[in-house]
């Protein structure tokens, strides 16, 4: 097995031993709309959001978004399936077969630097508790959203993570907070 299939792999059992499972599964289960990973399978955007990031993608997709990876940064891996055509000889149809996997280098939103994304233009309100979560060491920072949440409250992650400038989502997320 590839070596860095076979760390992919382990580090997933080491995220269900830690118990971070659940949360990367929630975040996985509602991709966000128009960024590249939304079209990853259900597994890569687990294994994103087990990397710490809600945005990951290859040198040539943050290029295209007039991003750059900073020097020095590390990739994270996503497995990519390989397939082969073979044909049936029975039936004399092509079939597309599953090879193998191949783990394919992403990079994390948060060591890229250049435009800004449109998630990363959302400029939060001075909001009222705000220090408050800082002081406990909770960041509190914009996101993409999606159609089914407008942000999230990680408390593995320390943070609260708004799409929306809207108090009220603070609010609802934060409600620990007061």
């Amino acid at each position: 097995m590839n070596k860095r299939v076979k760390n992919v792999l382990n580090a997933i059992v080491e995220k269900f031993k830690s118990g971070e499972i659940p949360e990367a599964v929630a975040m996985a289960s509602y991709p966000i709309p128009d960024i590249p990973s939304a079209k990853w399978s259900f597994t890569n955007r687990t294994l994103m959001f087990l990397s710490g990031t809600g945005d990951a993608r290859g040198f040539l997709q943050w290029r295209k978004a007039d991003r750059r990876v900073k020097k020095g940064a590390k990739a994270i891996y996503i497995l990519v399936p390989c397939f082969a055509k073979n044909i049936d000889d029975e039936k004399g149809e092509e079939k597309k077969v599953l090879q193998y996997f191949k783990p394919s280098p992403v990079f994390m939103c948060e060591d890229t630097e250049g435009k800004p994304l449109d998630y990363q233009k959302i400029k939060l309100p001075k909001l009222p508790l705000v220090e408050r979560a800082q002081e406990w060491g909770i960041s509190v920072k914009a996101v993409p959203g999606n159609y089914s949440y407008r942000g999230y409250y990680s408390p593995c992650r320390m943070e609260i993570a708004l799409a929306t400038p809207e108090e009220k989502i603070f609010f609802h997320h934060g409600c620990e907070l007061a």
